[in-house]
């Protein structure tokens, strides 16, 4: 038996770092290939906390890291598709959010997936026909999930401050996503048109493909003044965002924030912690993560005030039978879709909210058709537009003059020939 010499110690001391640092390139690498073909940040945190996961349970059930289980597979002594069928047993026993045993179908489909995607990259080749042959995922099963009503919306909007009750206002009547509404710009915003015309750029989008939508004139209100009441309103600098700030802009707000306060204060505390946090990424982080990373942060800002305006609400702060919030943001984008639809204009209504279909394959209107089409479906995705309606009431109360006039006029012209029927009767 070896003597635990210092020699010995350190040399070992050094393997082990130099192990640590390997697995970190290979997961590093992982990650940066991912990144490049999503460009989303969100997407890079969801295959990092995928990687943790797989770490986890490779030191528990094998008490190997990954360069070690690469070594045990490329010796034969492990098989790639055996490692994946005991991690599927793994996660079916693992605790879920609710306490309960076994994490839902999407989780569990996603972790295996992220699994397979690095062991594949390692030159470890797992075909998905093997593993369906060693087991199958329980079927995709849909839950309720209730719509909200006009009202609801009009109850958080009422809470909101301009920045968030603009962003739903948009999202209620453009059919946008999140994502894609934090990064428009000035320069994507044409409020000459009627109704007002957003295009959403290509790489801001899901499907990575331009599109053009509306939004309500209560909406374009809205937004208005919001960019008013942010010094964005003179419009002058076009590729400036409405919503999104860069990573330096953010530490220079914060730097702000924390300047003239108590610094023994916890919320101070909090502060400088994350400005030292944001301070780091600016100098490790390449220009895209730091895009990346500024657009999560913004989704996660609205995100975080809806919140907050939620639980201020009782009877609002519920969840859904898939334990989802009942009002979020995508849940706005339901709304859209549901209000045109029940408008009759369904291919409308995809076509705005990006949807990528065979159905939609040649569904293609010029400018003035889309716009005039969004006229007519207008009514249906304003919340609480009050001038709209006044004016609305106005044009029936016209109407309902001039309707009175014609029937007026109509009784009159019906009495003088019932007049002229009798004299004529009695001669």
């Amino acid at each position: 038996m070896a003597l635990k010499t210092p020699e010995n110690q350190s040399q070992a001391q050094n393997n082990e770092n130099s192990r640590k640092l390997a697995i970190q390139e290979k997961v590093s690498m992982f990650l940066e290939r991912k990144f490049r073909r999503s460009r989303s940040f969100k997407t890079i945190e969801t295959y990092k906390q995928a990687i943790n996961k797989f770490t986890g349970f490779l030191a528990s059930k094998y008490n190997l890291d990954f360069i070690q289980l690469l070594k045990a597979i490329e010796s034969k002594q492990k098989d790639p598709l055996d490692i994946i069928d005991d991690y599927y047993t793994f996660l079916t026993k693992c605790p879920n959010k609710t306490g309960k045993t076994g994490l839902s179908r999407s989780t569990t489909a996603n972790y295996l997936s992220v699994a397979k995607e690095f062991l594949n990259g390692e030159g470890c080749k797992i075909y998905q026909e093997d593993i369906r042959n060693r087991f199958r995922l329980p079927p995709i099963s849909r839950t309720y999930e209730k719509g909200l009503s006009r009202q609801t919306i009009n109850r958080v909007l009422r809470l909101s401050n301009p920045k968030l009750s603009c962003t739903i206002l948009m999202a209620c009547s453009g059919g946008f996503r999140i994502g894609e509404i934090v990064q428009l710009r000035i320069s994507d915003i044409d409020f000459t048109t009627n109704p007002t015309t957003i295009t959403i750029r290509a790489e801001t989008t899901k499907t990575r493909q331009t599109r053009v939508t509306h939004i309500s004139s209560e909406a374009t209100t809205a937004l208005k003044d919001y960019l008013a009441k942010s010094g964005l309103r003179e419009y002058n600098d076009e590729d400036k965002y409405i919503i999104l700030k860069h990573h330096d802009e953010r530490i220079r707000n914060l730097k702000h924030n924390i300047t003239g306060k108590e610094l023994d204060k916890k919320p101070v505390i909090h502060l400088r912690k994350l400005l030292e946090k944001w301070e780091t990424e600016l100098q490790i982080l390449g220009s895209e993560e730091r895009y990346a990373r500024d657009v999560t942060v913004a989704i996660q800002s609205l995100e975080t005030k809806l919140s907050k305006v939620v639980r201020e609400i009782p009877d609002l702060n519920t969840k859904n039978d898939n334990g989802r919030n009942y009002f979020h943001f995508h849940a706005l984008r339901a709304w859209f879709k549901t209000q045109v639809t029940d408008a009759h204009q369904s291919d409308f209504a995809e076509a705005l909210m990006g949807h990528s279909s065979l159905k939609l394959l040649y569904y293609r209107q010029n400018d003035k058709a889309r716009a005039e089409t969004y006229r007519q479906i207008e009514h249906a995705v304003t919340i609480a537009d009050t001038e709209k309606f006044d004016e609305n009431f106005t044009e029936m109360q016209e109407d309902y003059q001039d309707l009175r006039k014609q029937f007026d006029g109509l009784s009159k012209l019906i009495r003088n020939l019932e007049k002229n029927v009798v004299l004529k009767t009695k001669s």
